[in-house]
């Protein structure tokens, strides 16, 4: 099995990570997800079953891969996903989420590599005045234990603090649906002290997602829930 793709793109206020992964010759198709706030939002499947009988190597399945991915983030820069309109619903997922199938008529650019789609994305991102988000301290989210951690908003270019962006912590993981276990908003200087419980689990992985919502735009932190030794 070939190592996938993980990529964020910003679009919109809005923060999707799109993974592209092969599942391997024994169930041979390439799938791509779509995330948002932890939330599976779309998923493209390719087969390759019928090539795979007179052979493949890594190299075949890796152009693949890189191809689909590609797409996924043509997709998104095109506003595929920016209306529940925009794509056609074929199930359910845990937890409420909603899989939809991209659509097929998606140009991309052939003549560029899968990192300078990527470099160029950020470059037009990057002359874009939007909030950014940081941790001022460290910390880690155990399971089952308080945290407190500053974070601060910040515009992208002018790095003015952006007062009153409202700040969410959103607890996910493999077993539970999504938790919201804090809200609150920035102070005047664009900074927030956020004091929370982690949830105890048991089972499975998690991980804690901090959003900022603001006029100019949304950003967010991931970090993973840690158990106790």
């Amino acid at each position: 099995m070939i190592t996938g793709f993980n990529t964020d793109i910003k679009h919109r206020d809005k923060v999707y990570h799109i993974q592209t992964e092969d599942k391997g010759l024994q169930n041979p198709y390439i799938e791509s997800l779509v995330y948002v706030g932890g939330e599976i939002l779309a998923s493209k499947k390719t087969s390759y079953a019928e090539q795979a009988k007179t052979g493949v190597d890594e190299k075949w399945i890796g152009s693949l891969m890189e191809q689909q991915h590609r797409t996924m983030i043509a997709a998104i820069k095109r506003g595929r996903f920016d209306t529940p309109a925009d794509a056609t619903q074929v199930g359910n997922l845990p937890g409420g989420g909603k899989t939809v199938e991209v659509p097929h008529d998606i140009d991309i650019d052939d003549d560029k590599t899968l990192d300078q789609v990527i470099i160029d994305y950020l470059a037009s991102e990057a002359e874009v005045e939007h909030l950014e988000l940081s941790l001022l301290n460290t910390a880690d989210f155990f399971a089952g234990s308080p945290v407190e951690v500053r974070v601060a908003a910040k515009k992208s270019l002018s790095q003015q603090p952006i007062p009153a962006a409202a700040i969410e912590v959103k607890v996910i993981s493999t077993v539970d649906q999504p938790r919201v276990i804090f809200k609150g908003k920035t102070a005047a200087d664009g900074t927030a002290v956020i004091r929370c419980n982690v949830p105890a689990f048991s089972e499975g992985t998690a991980a804690i997602i901090i959003s900022a919502q603001s006029p100019i735009g949304n950003d967010e932190i991931k970090q993973l829930v840690k158990r106790k030794k």
